[in-house]
């Protein structure tokens, strides 16, 4: 199994930070690992507060359902508590936040 690349855009777009995610952790599993201040709170999708724009790449979801609608599909929302990359990805957060 392989290692792939995070990049985080800030909502602002002003600044960024790569981190690597090992096989078989999740997107937020890998930032809290890497001591990187990402939104979440339930880590199980129910929540949004780790929702992100995929602005490239892909991720799965594993076994879980689809979770979103075909209108959040279009958009590229992610799911980053519960999604796993499956190629290096470049995600912008929805919410503010500074990586400078």
């Amino acid at each position: 199994m392989q290692c792939y690349s995070v990049k985080l855009v800030s909502a602002t777009g002003e600044s960024s930070i790569e981190f690597e995610v090992e096989p078989l952790e999740t997107i937020v599993e890998a930032a809290i690992r890497h001591n990187i201040d990402f939104p979440y709170q339930c880590l199980q999708g129910t929540c949004t507060s780790c929702h992100c724009k995929l602005l490239s790449g892909k991720v799965s979801y594993g076994d879980l359902p689809l979770i979103f609608t075909e209108e959040e599909q279009a958009m590229g929302l992610v799911y980053a508590c519960i999604a796993y990359p499956l190629t290096n990805v470049s995600l912008a957060l929805l919410h503010y936040q500074d990586y400078s």
